[in-house]
């Protein structure tokens, strides 16, 4: 019989992550919610644009409250005991907005349905399949973006996949990992904005 030797050595991480889920009673005292970190960019980009930001969108397992762990290849966890403070979408955005705002200091970025400014516009859409924590010990983000201009004619899209090793146990480091990989989709799309209008 063959031993994924892969597994074998993220193992005590899962089950650490799945235990710490699992342990205590369901009194809400025994609940830790969840905010992902923000971090400002780092490289910035000599951009002239208004970015309007959808609200990103999640597969159906990831819209609820429930950090999510992925066991196996078939089998997911959500967990009872660690949830996130605010909708997963709605902190998505938001940080995906003051990220792209950080990054191109000389461009408008908001919400879809506020006001706009004159400059050359955008709109970025993004489809999150995958935001979970996953078994071999990394954080998994996955999904694809789309770039528009204000005709919504599509300009660019893109489908990512972010794979973020979790150096310690526990969900707070499993929520640290997962926002470092919105951050690089985050900056991924800065870059793609700012071609966008060369």
């Amino acid at each position: 019989m063959l031993i994924n030797t892969s597994f074998l050595r993220f193992a005590p991480l899962l089950a650490g992550l799945v235990l710490a889920g699992c342990a205590g009673s369901d009194s809400a005292g025994n609940r830790t919610a969840y905010l992902l970190p923000e971090t400002p960019a780092s490289q910035q980009y000599d951009a002239h644009l208004s970015v309007m930001v959808a609200q990103v969108t999640t597969a159906a397992f990831l819209d609820n409250d429930s950090i999510v762990m992925q066991l196996n290849h078939i089998e997911v966890h959500q967990a009872r005991h660690h949830l996130w403070a605010e909708a997963l979408p709605a902190q998505l955005r938001q940080l995906l907005i003051h990220r792209l705002a950080t990054a191109m200091p000389g461009s408008q970025v908001v919400a879809r349905g506020q006001p706009q400014g004159p400059a050359p516009g955008r709109e970025v859409r993004i489809q999150l399949d995958r935001f979970q924590g996953r078994f071999d010990g990394v954080a998994l983000i996955r999904g694809h973006w789309q770039i528009l201009d204000k005709q919504k004619t599509l300009l660019k899209q893109q489908s990512f996949t972010v794979e973020t090793p979790l150096n310690e146990d526990g969900y707070p480091e499993l929520v640290r990992a997962l926002a470092s990989g919105w951050e690089q989709v985050a900056d991924q799309l800065a870059q793609a904005l700012a071609d966008s209008i060369r």
